[in-house]
Formats: C-alpha cells, structure tokens, sequence
C-alpha cells in the first residue's frame, strides 16, 4: 500500500462486552497495514469468560477500497517471579501463534466473533500457573480477496445499523 492508501491510524475499535471500547491499536509495521492491541489486566480467569468480543470500524472512516481488516489474537504468558513450576508456561515468557477471529470490512463494518477462550487448551494451561496472561490482538488490512479467500467475509451486503 501507498502513502496516499494508508488508512488512518485510528480506523478500528474493539469492545469485550462489559468492558470499555478500545481503540488504541498501535501501528506494528512500517507498511501502516498492521496493527496490534495488548488486552492486559485481566486475570486468566477472567480471559476464559470472554466468550465474544466485537470489531467494528469507527463511525466516519473506512479502510482502502477493497480492502478488509482480519481480526487475530495470541496468547503471552510471563512467569511472575521466584515462580518455579515445571509448566510449560512458567520457565520464560511464552507467546503463541496468532489465530484468526474474524474479519470486517466498508460494506460489513462491524462484526461480533466468538473467542473460544474458554476451551482453548493453551489458554487454559497459561491460566492454571501463576503467570500473567496477556492477550495480544493483531489487524492485518488485506485486499478483499485475500480475506474472501480465507472464508471470513463472504457476502457484499451493506449492514446499516
């Protein structure tokens, strides 16, 4: 993407329901199409009760024409001091691969997407310790093909609130 193609920085927003919207994603790469989010302060316990969370676009901004915006998350675990389990999680800070949650674009600008936090595997492992679970979103602003391709988005139908 071009300069005169990057979105602007603050173009997307998440809300885990109960909690407050967030819409400070930092810009990850120097290209402005990728963008990450720590959800921290929030203990492993509560993680796992986040069955859903929504990923909208912000009123009055869109992405590139045919652009859509995938939605990732990831798993960082930091072992809290003098912590000596044998767990996986607990000798040094672990990060998992990203998983896709789901995707949005101009014409389907906001989505509601499950977690399935609560029967992650991983997840529940890194909460069972006595680590400090920290869930990274990632965005990734792909062309509309890439994101038809991965089977997230598949209709053009305009949702209009």
């Amino acid at each position: 993407m071009n300069q005169a193609q990057q979105p602007p920085s603050q173009v997307l927003g998440v809300l885990i329901p109960g909690g407050v919207v967030r819409t400070d994603f930092i810009p990850s790469d120097p290209s402005g199409t990728k963008f990450t989010l720590a959800l921290t302060g929030i203990s492993g316990e509560d993680i796992s009760t986040v069955s859903e969370l929504v990923f909208f676009l912000l009123p009055g901004v869109s992405l590139p024409q045919d652009h859509g915006a995938m939605l990732f998350w990831q798993i960082v675990s930091t072992p809290a001091p003098n912590d000596m389990s044998s767990t996986p999680f607990t000798a040094e800070t672990t990060t998992t691969e990203f998983e896709l949650v789901g995707a949005i674009a101009n014409h389907k600008p906001s989505g509601a997407f499950r977690t399935g936090w609560a029967t992650n595997e991983t997840l529940s492992a890194a909460s069972s310790t006595s680590s400090t679970i920290t869930i990274n979103l990632g965005v990734s602003i792909e062309p509309m093909s890439s994101v038809q391709n991965i089977g997230v988005i598949q209709d053009k139908t305009t949702h209009v609130a």
